[in-house]
């Protein structure tokens, strides 16, 4: 299975950003590839089916969704016509303080986050599938978005920033207005364990206690309880457990300053970062960096 890698798709390290207009022709080979970049994807014409995590989903005219880095997926046509789709490309970087702030809000968070993750686990329905209008309305605002990335003109990076915001946000409320995202349809005990794996990929994020109870279909009382009974440890212990231990290996194997690492796992404040990296592993960041820096063995 291929890689498509950021350093052939994407502009450049200072601007990690593409989007274009591609047709899937009928006799075009099986592709499945991952890559290291968000991809958001609106269909623009025609009817296929999207290969995603080994399963396939019917995709046509209206669907958009949005592919999360790493993860294998393809396309294959249905019928004589290609399928257009246009793809949006950047890493988390790309917005990195935009994409904090719009996680705040439920439908966004949804959108870009919970959706995707629990996308096998659900019918293909629970995707966006815009109407004939939205869909007109989102192909004007890509082709804006299109237009600045080709020409290139003067400030188009920040053109193209505020527009893929915009775009954003737009589809949060669009989202919103379906409520497509339904509570895990599982014991309470099965719904933490894929809360638990949720944390364990978007730690990174702010996600609140408040948004995590709507992803379970509990109150914010009976999954507080739930949750120490089956983890053992509160929520908020659970994610910093994970966010340190994700800090790890940043420590080992890379240069970044430790308040970068810190922001990189999501916590923001350094002195929050060493206190709680001291409880989990006794030592300091720094401690830790000058211990297992040279050590590829340790865990």
């Amino acid at each position: 299975m291929r890689l498509y890698s950021k350093d052939a798709y994407l502009e450049s390290d200072e601007f990690p950003f593409r989007a274009f207009l591609y047709s899937t022709m009928p006799e075009r080979p099986d592709l499945a590839h991952y890559h290291d970049f968000i991809e958001l994807v609106y269909v623009a014409e025609g009817r296929g089916e999207h290969l995603y995590k080994g399963c396939s989903y019917p995709i046509s005219k209206g669907d958009i969704f949005v592919i999360p880095p790493f993860v294998q997926h393809d396309y294959s046509v249905i019928g004589d016509t290609p399928l257009d789709v246009y793809n949006v490309m950047f890493l988390p970087s790309f917005l990195t303080h935009e994409l904090q702030a719009l996680s705040n809000m439920t439908s966004f968070f949804n959108f870009f986050y919970v959706e995707p993750f629990f996308r096998q686990t659900l019918d293909f329905e629970s995707h966006m599938k815009l109407s004939i209008l939205e869909g007109q309305e989102l192909k004007q605002r890509l082709e804006r978005m299109i237009e600045e990335f080709d020409r290139k003109s003067l400030g188009y990076r920040i053109s193209i920033k505020a527009l893929l915001i915009e775009m954003l946000v737009w589809l949060s409320r669009r989202y919103e207005e379906r409520i497509v995202v339904p509570p895990i349809h599982a014991s309470q005990s099965k719904a933490i364990q894929s809360v638990c794996k949720f944390l364990e990929h978007h730690y990174a994020q702010d996600i609140s206690l408040e948004q995590v109870c709507q992803m379970c279909g509990m109150s914010q009382s009976s999954f507080t309880f739930k949750f120490k009974q089956t983890m053992g440890k509160t929520f908020t212990e659970y994610r910093n457990e994970v966010r340190i231990h994700s800090s790890l290996k940043l420590l080992r194997e890379t240069d970044d300053k430790i308040i970068a690492v810190a922001e990189c796992v999501g916590i923001g404040d350094l002195s929050h970062y060493n206190k709680l990296f001291k409880k989990h592993t006794g030592l300091t960041p720094r401690e830790y960096r000058a211990k297992y820096r040279h050590d590829p063995g340790e865990s």
